[in-house]
């Protein structure tokens, strides 16, 4: 049984999509956490074992932890092989797999943060400029097709769907069609629907 350490309305919630896309048995537990607004609560200290930092998403897979939303998408898909959401490791397509998770957990989502924050006005950041970034992320949504690894879905998808939710939401990336076109698709999934239906635990 999957264990999730959640908070609503956090990055967990992508987690929550992706186990609902895994179609294995899980159970949420509603953590509390400090939100990037300061709203919130911390965590108890014991929580510390699940997450070094005291933040959301980890996991608990039958005394397995795993903590992070790259991490625990890279995990789930191939402990569970027979969800098809990852290339095989013999499948050509794994190195571009391998590349876009490991670039959703570093400059896709240190960039715009530093963006945001104004830093990477005053000196360069060391993860790529945001022009640079997203000229890559168009790219790579708009060779979607329709998915980022053609008719399989993955849990890479998973990932940039939500990012590019949130991204828009909060006016980090223009509403390009083909950023609304890609996260409509994701939007419309079953999974997806059933996720936001369990946001809240």
């Amino acid at each position: 049984m999957i264990t999730l350490y959640h908070a609503p309305r956090s990055r967990s919630s992508m987690i929550v999509w992706l186990l609902e896309e895994l179609g294995q048995p899980y159970k949420i537990e509603i953590t509390p956490i400090i939100y990037g607004n300061g709203t919130g609560a911390p965590a108890p200290e014991s929580y510390r074992a699940i997450h070094p930092h005291k933040k959301v998403p980890a996991i608990d897979h039958d005394g397995v932890k795993v903590f992070e939303c790259a991490g625990i998408a890279a995990y789930v898909a191939d402990r569970f092989p027979q969800a098809n959401l990852a290339p095989k490791p013999d499948d050509p397509k794994r190195g571009l797999y391998a590349s876009l998770m490991a670039y959703w957990a570093g400059p896709l989502n240190a960039i715009p943060t530093a963006h945001m924050g104004g830093w990477d006005k005053e000196k360069p950041t060391g993860f790529g400029t945001f022009d640079e970034m997203e000229a890559f992320l168009e790219k790579t949504i708009t060779n979607a097709d329709p998915w980022l690894f053609g008719k399989q879905f993955s849990a890479a998808d998973v990932l940039y769907a939500a990012a590019l939710n949130f991204y828009m939401m909060f006016d980090l990336l223009p509403k390009k069609p083909v950023y609304v076109d890609y996260t409509a698709r994701a939007n419309e999934r079953p999974a997806a629907k059933r996720a936001q239906e369990r946001d809240n635990g």
